[in-house]
């Protein structure tokens, strides 16, 4: 069954308006018809099962005809903080990330990222980023868009993190000690939120990490390999969905 986003502004009682680039998309691209039945989510945790019935010249309408159970999503909320990369490596993290049920993905500039958006060219690429996630949940079947930013600096991300709530995680190739799966087994309830830090190519800096820890975080390791910075973030939240049970 097609699944479609739209703002809760569309849903108006128990009627669905879809906008003019939604409605050419249905018709002339997927050529659906009155009748048939389409999923759709208004990005925040609520779906609904819809009837199209009329298709105009700029929009097309439905009928909800059931609410449904928000099966697809996470019962923990799952923040990563991700170091800015170089090229286009933030849009593979973003799209898998949000196929393995992240919440939100923030992009951080630290001291090795190479990368530097002013303000302008920021809210450009979070408006393109986020239409991935966006386009990454309509895939995966999810019922909820992940936030993608704001776009921080490194003083902005520690004053976050200070007052953030859960487990705050960061991924570090030097940690020595303790591991990603030893750190989750050892904690006695499931977290209901976890933040996670990675660093861009080169990682953080160590003090970067004693920043981090002197706020609460813990440090862990993802293993003996080093992992890109495009996949540590990836690997990381499928350990995490594994070890707390939400690939059921």
């Amino acid at each position: 069954m097609r699944r479609f986003f739209v703002t809760p502004e569309a849903v108006q009682n128990d009627t669905v308006v879809f906008d003019a680039e939604l409605a050419r998309h249905m018709g002339k691209v997927l050529r659906l018809t009155s009748g048939e039945q389409v999923t759709v989510s208004t990005g925040d945790g609520t779906a609904y099962m819809v009837t199209l019935e009329e298709f105009g010249k700029d929009y097309v309408t439905g009928r909800i005809i059931e609410k449904m159970d928000n099966l697809q999503e996470t019962s923990m909320e799952v923040v990563l903080y991700q170091g800015m990369p170089k090229g286009d490596k933030l849009e593979l993290i973003i799209q898998k990330c949000t196929e393995l049920g992240v919440s939100q993905v923030i992009p951080v500039e630290t001291s090795r990222s190479v990368v530097h958006l002013d303000g302008n060219k920021a809210g450009k690429k979070l408006e393109r980023w986020q239409k991935i996630a966006q386009e990454a949940s309509q895939q995966s079947k999810r019922v909820q868009v992940p936030t993608v930013g704001p776009y921080y600096n490194w003083k902005q991300m520690l004053k976050e993190v200070e007052q953030a709530e859960g487990l705050t995680i960061v991924f570090w190739e030097d940690e020595q000690t303790q591991s990603l799966k030893a750190l989750l087994r050892s904690q006695s309830a499931k977290p209901q939120r976890i933040n996670l830090i990675v660093g861009p190519e080169g990682g953080l800096s160590e003090d970067e990490v004693a920043q981090l820890r002197d706020l609460g975080a813990v440090s862990a390791s993802l293993g003996k390999r080093i992992l890109r910075t495009e996949t540590a973030g990836m690997a990381g939240i499928s350990m995490i969905m594994y070890e707390f049970d939400e690939l059921e």
